[in-house]
């Protein structure tokens, strides 16, 4: 899983980073607004005819919700972070890591295009990952269940290459964080 992580507390930056190399998860982290931003623009690819895809985007995009930056002057960066990824792309999974109380952090963040995951700080290694990683199969398996329903739609008979490689790389995927999950003899991957 590829996870951009925008924290500005060193401390919790290190337990992050600890954390997700336990779970062989590939990560980025970005101390303020202007950083976050930045890294999550690199992260999208334009094609020969300038469309936007998402084949390096994050799978998951952690945030604070207090955070510095250099030109804004209220802390509160986080909401206008996810904000500004959702706007880049709106099926973005955004996961607010917070010490704000949750009952009224989900008030804040009800004024997004799509719900965040809200984890309360102080929170546990299990917790994170194993939230990180259910909003991953989660989503793996919506696009695995979209590109099936595809294929089978009777108004479009034909199946090209490029389909099927991506239905193939999307059960690979799958399968591999299975296996991750698997080997950790955890109880992350749902049975629904």
């Amino acid at each position: 899983m590829n996870i951009l992580i925008i924290e500005d507390d060193d401390d919790i930056c290190q337990l992050y980073s600890m954390w997700l190399e336990e779970n062989k998860h590939d990560y980025i982290i970005a101390k303020n607004y202007e950083d976050g931003i930045s890294e999550y623009e690199k992260s999208l690819q334009k094609d020969d005819d300038d469309y936007k895809t998402y084949n390096d985007s994050f799978d998951l995009v952690v945030l604070d919700y207090d955070l510095p930056s250099k030109n804004i002057s209220i802390n509160q960066n986080g909401l206008l972070i996810a904000k500004e990824i959702l706007e880049l792309k709106s099926d973005q999974r955004i996961m607010f890591a917070s010490a704000w109380p949750k009952k009224a952090f989900i008030e804040y963040v009800s004024t997004l295009k799509s719900v965040p995951e809200v984890l309360p700080k102080p929170f546990e290694k299990e917790e994170f990952i194993n939230l990180a990683e259910r909003i991953n199969l989660y989503d793996i398996a919506k696009k695995f269940t979209k590109q099936l329903r595809e294929m089978k739609n009777p108004n479009n008979p034909n199946v090209d290459v490029k389909s099927l490689e991506s239905l193939f790389k999307l059960m690979n995927n799958a399968r591999r964080e299975f296996l991750k999950g698997k080997e950790k003899n955890d109880e992350t991957y749902p049975t629904e």
